[in-house]
């Protein structure tokens, strides 16, 4: 049987791609979409849309 928390964790909604290499992911927290940048949190925006370009463009500006 499936415990509460393992449930809990199979219905986190994320995206994960790879820019140059670089692993992005965006998480929905609450009413907000998180962008991770290998694994470390970039920002919180209000859209994933505008999550996923703000990563792409922080790859961008770092790999160069």
């Amino acid at each position: 049987m499936k415990s509460f928390r393992t449930l809990r964790a199979g219905l986190e909604e994320s995206k994960k791609m790879k820019v140059k290499g670089i692993t992005i992911e965006i998480v929905k927290v609450k009413n907000k979409f998180q962008a991770k940048v290998d694994g470390d949190v970039l920002d919180t925006y209000a859209s994933e849309k505008e999550a996923e370009k703000m990563a792409k463009e922080f790859v961008k500006q770092y790999k160069g």
